[in-house]
């Protein structure tokens, strides 16, 4: 709002000016009766007052609604009976009381009083038939509290059978503490709720035009955006994942478009809330459609819940608990999957009535926000968007290796097999002769045989040994080249997750992770990005940084004889996720030990350990737009 002060001043000045004319003219017509001519509507006028103890109701109407809602009809003579109109006069105070009521947070009504009544001042010659419109009366109507409301909700039900159109009560409210009033025109059955802040009340009619932004600034932070309780709100998510429709509508308002069954009129008991989200489920259902890429895709109902007035962050699972049917809202929440990254969507808008006239929607694609309306009024009530150029994500690459395997390989003693085999058996046969007493000249003889044989067969067939006397290779890598090795890797292994499809995902993160943790690293923390207390969106890792690392050990693999290396770290990761234009931000922080090997010249996280999680607090922050 460009000049607020402006604004309020200028409805203020209005409405008491509109209440100067009629009281000016309700002067003259007592003068001259003939000049007022009658309407088929009651309209009575609403000044209430709200302190930290109690709400003054002070009401203004004319006579004419006791021939309207209380029955009065002229006698004979064409003249009503004075007596018969002044005990009018009475029930219809406590037809005002009963009809004209305050409900706090919860629904539950304040008890009313009546403490004054202006009786009309009927003439001596009384009040011919017809004129009673002419005749002011007034009421002066109490309700206490034990603490200051944070909210009160005003609703009408004065309904006179067989008019013509609906009673209308026009309200000038005011909180203690400030000049400035909220001024509504209400219709029988359509309930209004008023926030009060009693360290900030609205401001007066004097401020200026800055403190009237810094106001509803602050007043729109606190109420995480939603300021008016009556009203209908619209969010449209386009992400790379899914097309989110979060729809924000007050009960009262719902009740004008579908049956909700309940016990008692006035509040929607927690037994009775599952029928009836199956029922809006239904509701939603049909109509609104939505087209992705040019296909109409149904949706899936992540949530349909049930608020009060004094729950402000919808994207927090409610508590079940009975819920006024006069200030309860629903929260709706309908996603439609996407076959990749949609680049094309249509959203419309076709359930108004009476209640929904418009619907102001606010679309998130995306980084981007755009403002649109549907209304009944539009010819076309069709939200478009279409997918700007995009840069293709940047290929996550294997983190290669600069160590020299050569120079990891054990020392090797080379025999050729043929002679090592030939004077094995010269040996075989030298020993045998000697145990079991043989002819030591053949043996000999066969003996010399065999190594010469072998000597001449010395080039064929050389055999590797491990050389038992030479010292075994080591492996080491210093912290500096570890932690440049673990950092990168680390960072793969949370980026895979910027790719929309499972396959590529997975892909993605078999750069940096092998064996069965990437199995099961891509289960865990695909289903950990998904969070179902926040209505199954996906959350958004905007940082991952690493705290604190160091390598504990560097060596090689006694299964493939690789190097390999243990490298313990702390780090934290920051995600949002992001509802109702609410966005919540946790930051976790992870403690863990990995090892890291090396496999076809790349290395892998092979297997990590958590050894301690921490999940931070949720802060909420709210979307400008």
């Amino acid at each position: 709002m460009k000049y607020p002060s402006i604004v309020f001043l200028s409805v203020a000045v209005a409405f008491f000016a509109i209440s100067g004319i009629q009281d000016s003219q309700a002067e003259s017509r007592t003068e001259k009766p003939s000049l007022r001519k009658s309407h088929p509507v009651s309209v009575v006028e609403a000044d209430i007052y709200v302190n930290r103890a109690q709400t003054t109701m002070r009401l203004k109407c004319f006579a004419e609604d006791l021939e309207l809602l209380q029955g009065v009809e002229a006698l004979e003579d064409g003249f009503y009976d004075s007596e018969e109109l002044l005990d009018a006069t009475k029930d219809h105070a406590e037809y005002l009381a009963q009809r004209i009521t305050i409900r706090d947070a919860d629904g539950n009504l304040f008890k009313p009083k009546v403490t004054e009544i202006i009786d009309i001042e009927i003439p001596d010659e009384g009040i011919k038939a017809g004129m009673l419109m002419n005749y002011p009366m007034g009421f002066e109507i109490e309700f206490k509290y034990d603490r200051p409301p944070e909210f009160i909700t005003v609703q009408q039900n004065m309904v006179a059978e067989g008019a013509l159109l609906p009673s209308e009560l026009k309200i000038l409210l005011k909180q203690a503490g400030s000049d400035t009033p909220y001024m509504h025109m209400m219709k029988p059955g359509a309930p209004e709720t008023f926030r009060f802040d009693w360290d900030k009340p609205i401001l007066s009619t004097d401020a200026s035009e800055k403190e009237w932004e810094v106001w509803f600034e602050e007043q729109r932070e606190k109420n995480l955006g939603i300021t008016s309780y009556s009203s209908v709100y619209s969010f449209i998510y386009i992400t790379a994942y899914e097309v989110r429709h979060e729809v924000l509508i007050p009960l009262a308002t719902l009740a004008t478009l579908m049956d909700i069954e309940r016990r008692d009129e006035s509040f929607l008991d927690v037994d009775e809330q599952e029928a009836a989200a199956r029922k809006i489920e239904q509701f939603f259902s049909i109509g609104n459609p939505v087209l992705i890429d040019s296909v109409e895709v149904q949706p899936v109902f992540d949530r349909v819940d049930f608020y009060g007035l004094d729950l402000r962050d919808f994207a927090v699972q409610a508590e079940k608990r009975r819920i006024s049917m006069a200030n309860g809202r629903v929260g709706v929440i309908m996603s439609y999957s996407t076959k990749g990254a949609p680049t094309e969507v249509e959203v419309t808008w076709d359930k108004f009535n009476n209640a929904i006239k418009s619907v102001d929607t606010v679309v998130f694609a995306y980084d981007k926000i755009e403002k649109t309306q549907f209304s009944m009024f539009l010819e076309n009530n069709t939200f478009q968007w279409i997918a700007p150029a995009r840069k293709p994500l940047p290929a996550i690459v294997d983190v290669s290796s600069t160590v020299d395997l050569d120079s990891l390989k054990p020392s090797m003693i080379q025999l050729p097999l043929v002679t090592t085999v030939f004077i094995a058996l010269a040996v075989i046969l030298l020993v045998a002769s000697m145990m079991f007493r043989l002819d030591l000249r053949k043996t000999s003889i066969a003996g010399a045989v065999l190594v010469i044989a072998g000597l001449a067969s010395f080039q064929f067939l050389p055999v590797e040994f491990p050389n038992p006397l030479a010292e075994k290779p080591k492996f080491e890598l210093s912290n500096e080249d570890a932690t440049q090795v673990f950092a990168q890797l680390h960072k793969n292994m949370f980026r895979a997750f910027d790719y929309q499809n499972e396959s590529d995902v997975y892909d993605a993160l078999a750069k940096s992770v092998d064996g069965e943790l990437l199995r099961q690293l891509y289960l865990d923390i695909n289903q950990s990005l998904k969070v179902k207390e926040q209505g199954g969106a996906i959350a958004r890792v905007n940082e991952v940084n690493l705290l604190d690392g160091q390598k504990s050990r560097s060596s090689i693999s006694t299964d493939d004889e690789m190097p390999e290396f243990d490298y313990a770290c702390k780090w934290n990761l920051i995600g949002t996720i992001e509802h109702w234009g609410h966005i919540h931000e946790r930051e976790n922080k992870y403690d863990a030990n990995f090892k890291i090997q090396l496999k076809d010249d790349a290395w892998k996280i092979t297997e990590m350990q958590v050894n301690n999680e921490e999940q931070g607090v949720v802060k909420t922050s709210l979307r400008k737009f």
